[in-house]
């Protein structure tokens, strides 16, 4: 949208973007009474001074004294300006910025919005799988295991797709997502068998990594196997989408940014698990590649 957003605009993306789920996504809050604590991101310090009022929809620091609503949070933690806080907020919403018509810019940028609200809606059933449905009791386990933790589970939003050929076509149905858009997003794969066309999910027994950009939106998938099969991946990641291009991602960028920034230096782990470990651990400053080796795009990629 170009010039100065309109106040109901603004209002919308405000209301949709709840400021305890916005910060929750970049590090753990923790309840205290009708607030929530945390330490702050933006100083040094070894007692919590960062809260968060829910009410209020506002953050505040009684350290360093930054505070502001949800939109003053991501200009500061992602240091971003204020058009694109919005952006990535509206984004994070499915509300759409750009003007409708016929120009392929447009029509490109609603492709994005609506894999974005795909890769969303399947993290979450994914996720709520994961922690509450019976279905998901051997990746539990695993997670018990590799001592992962419920609220590391919850921060990186972990999940599993259940041991089914046809669970997330299913799924997509019920939904109303055209198979071919969810094709597109590469969740299901299109085979063509004695004149037939079959459909059937991509990551099929799995525990899931959401993969997510920058602005913390989900963009893709890597599925770990929870059973040794030597005729199998163990990890098996989403293919090249319209919003995923593997060798341009770091997992976990979008929680370690501002410690990298504040570090001044990256620490490169193996793997999803790992950078999970050490980031739980209060190390925070890491990122993971997306593959076996970490490629000259994704070292270019600065945390700006």
């Amino acid at each position: 949208m170009p010039g100065p957003f309109s106040s109901q605009c603004l209002e919308q993306i405000r209301a949709a973007s709840d400021i305890v789920d916005v910060i929750s996504a970049r590090f753990p809050l923790k309840r205290a009474g009708a607030n929530f604590v945390a330490l702050c991101p933006f100083h040094k310090e070894k007692t919590p001074s960062f809260s968060v009022n829910p009410q209020k929809q506002i953050f505040y620091c009684f350290g360093c004294h930054k505070g502001g609503d949800v939109f003053a949070f991501i200009q500061a933690y992602d240091n971003v300006g204020f058009t694109e806080a919005v952006r990535q907020l509206a984004d994070r919403a499915g509300i759409p910025l750009e003007p409708e018509g016929p120009g392929g810019a447009s029509r490109v940028h609603r492709l994005k919005e609506t894999l974005w609200q795909v890769h969303e809606q399947i993290s979450q059933r994914w996720h709520r799988l994961l922690t509450e449905d019976p279905c998901a009791q051997e990746a539990r386990d695993y997670l018990a295991k590799r001592a992962v933790s419920s609220e590391a589970v919850k921060l990186f939003r972990l999940g599993y797709a259940p041991e089914s050929w046809d669970d997330t076509v299913n799924w997509a149905g019920k939904k109303g997502f055209e198979l071919g858009l969810v094709e597109k997003a590469g969740l299901i794969v299109r085979k063509e068998k004695e004149g037939r066309t079959l459909l059937f999910d991509r990551f099929r027994g799995r525990l899931m990594f959401p993969i997510c950009d920058e602005a913390g939106r989900v963009i893709g998938f890597s599925g770990r196997i929870l059973r040794d099969a030597p005729q199998t991946a163990k990890y098996l990641n989403s293919p090249e989408t319209p919003i995923f291009e593997k060798r341009r991602v770091l997992f976990g960028l979008d929680k370690s940014k501002r410690p990298i920034l504040d570090a001044q230096f990256a620490i490169i782990c193996e793997g999803q698990l790992d950078l999970i470990a050490c980031f739980m651990a209060g190390i925070k400053n890491v990122v993971a590649p997306q593959g076996t080796a970490l490629t000259a795009d994704q070292a270019r990629i600065h945390p700006l």
